[in-house]
């Protein structure tokens, strides 16, 4: 082939990755994409499958190119773990950093692998690492502490409105827990273990005014479980790891994503949170602002731990509570998978209401006008819980606390470190099925049962409303169903 006819394509900068995914996401054409970014649509798919590790790297900002040298999964382990030190606090020198990087070359089997100092300058350039100062942690703190940051709040607070005030945090879940092994459950509290596959952590946030309810993100063990085949749209933020713990990348990946959210907006807002690990090394955000609570404070200033997370909880035991009892009226096995997950997360957080999230500011030192209501949802228990079978003394509120101590992050071992540079199982379910399939016919007409069993009852307007935001989405996806057939399938037997 002559080199006039021969198709070169460009290498794109991390920037301009960023700029494709953003395209692809807006709706707009593989096939367009790909010819506006001069690339062929096998690039295009293999950028969209790597676009969390695109995305995380956009947010440290400096590197043009996501190059990681001659020993790429070397580097990613030691990134990792300057990262936890950093999180901990832990000094990091450049001759502790060529030591390390000596013992993962001799695990990963690089041979001849001698870090000199010129590696270590390019290493440091690759991956923007700065060897600077890091604030000491207090071990421990007293009602004294608690006192002191109640007096400098309103300070932290005066240049915010409510709304653009949020608090986020983590929590683990026992998504499979059902309510007869409350007290198998309960017994572990520690990072694994045996029920480490039946768990999920699950990142939370909400504003000061409780006007809005971010999307829930979810980490589970399994890149690809075998329930989220076929399924394409999805309520709520899905990740994995191997530990099923959040860790500093993922937490980084969900801090720039909120911060462009914010940047569209033309919002700035102020974001308090834990002091944990994996929150100590953020990526650089413009339209958001970070403050810390005091270490180990967090029980009695974060509005999450006052009662939020609680709240959620419960109406996700309740939905757990729903699915059990249908299941012994239709004679089947229990069985919930982390797609039922998902969708019990999404209604549980949906059902939490504003007044919950303002009193639980409220009661962590938030000075803001709320007005008190009847339905007080921070005591809430299940109505179903008494249609169950004996539960062996265990209360409701047993089952709803069964994982309010798990870990959700943890310190890695080198060995963990090596092995979360490896591929994440696409599948370690055995036991969940994909959803059986629904077809647009079986959809328009569940629809309209649904309109005549909502004109059969008493409901309010927004019910019809939400039936039409249905029918429009069945219909748009019938019309592009039509539009990919040609005219000759028509005339096929």
């Amino acid at each position: 082939m002559s080199a006039s006819n021969s198709k070169k394509y460009k290498s794109l900068t991390i920037s301009e990755k960023k700029q494709l995914i953003e395209a692809v996401e807006r709706g707009d054409k593989k096939t367009e994409v790909a010819k506006t970014f001069d690339i062929p649509l096998s690039t295009l798919s293999t950028i969209l499958k790597d676009k969390n590790k695109i995305i995380t790297a956009s947010s440290s900002g400096g590197r043009k190119r996501n190059s990681k040298g001659e020993h790429p999964r070397l580097e990613e382990c030691l990134v990792q773990w300057v990262r936890q030190c950093r999180g901990q606090n832990v000094p990091v020198s450049g001759l502790l950093l060529k030591e390390k990087a000596k013992s993962f070359a001799k695990e990963l089997g690089i041979p001849f692998f001698s870090a000199s100092d010129g590696w270590l300058t390019n290493f440091k350039k690759r991956n923007g690492i700065v060897f600077k100062k890091i604030c000491g942690e207090s071990s421990s703190v007293d009602d004294n502490v608690c006192s002191e940051w109640h007096r400098k709040l309103s300070t932290l607070l005066k240049n915010y409105e409510p709304r653009n005030v949020f608090n986020t945090d983590e929590t683990a879940l026992f998504f499979k827990c059902l309510p007869d092994k409350t007290f198998t459950f309960k017994e572990e509290k520690c990072h694994g273990g045996k029920h480490s596959k039946d768990r999920l952590t699950i990142l939370l946030a909400v504003n000061m005014d409780g006007s809005e309810k971010l999307t829930p993100l979810l980490i589970g063990k399994a890149a690809k479980p075998r329930c989220f085949k076929g399924i394409r749209s999805f309520p709520i933020t899905y990740r994995a790891n191997k530990k099923v713990w959040m860790t500093t990348e993922l937490f980084n990946e969900w801090l720039f994503s909120l911060n462009e959210d914010m940047k569209k907006q033309e919002r700035k807002i102020l974001l308090f949170l834990d002091n944990c690990t994996v929150h100590n090394n953020p990526p650089t955000l413009t339209n958001i602002e970070l403050q810390f609570f005091p270490p180990n404070t967090t029980s009695k200033l974060q509005p999450l731990d006052q009662g939020i997370i609680k709240n959620f909880k419960t109406f996700y035991r309740q939905e757990v509570v729903k699915n059990v009892l249908e299941c012994i009226e239709s004679e089947q096995t229990p069985n919930i998978s982390v797609l039922t997950a998902m969708i019990f997360v999404d209604k549980a957080w949906k059902k939490v209401a504003p007044s919950t999230i303002l009193k639980c500011f409220k009661k962590s030192g938030f000075t803001i006008e709320i007005q008190e209501t009847e339905n007080d949802q921070l005591n809430i228990e299940s109505i179903q819980w008494n249609s169950l079978p004996t539960q062996e003394n265990v209360s409701f509120t047993d089952y709803v606390n069964v994982d309010e101590d798990v870990a959700v992050w943890g310190v890695l071992s080198d060995a963990d470190i090596l092995e979360n540079t490896l591929s994440i199982d696409e599948d370690n379910e055995d036991d969940t099925s994909p959803l059986p399939l629904v077809t647009l016919k079986e959809a328009s007409s569940a629809l309209e049962k649904l309109r005549n069993f909502s004109l059969q009852s008493e409901v309010n307007v927004e019910v019809f409303d939400a039936l039409f935001t249905i029918e429009n989405t069945i219909e748009k996806i019938k019309l592009n169903s039509m539009k990919q057939k040609t005219i000759t399938d028509f005339f096929k037997k």
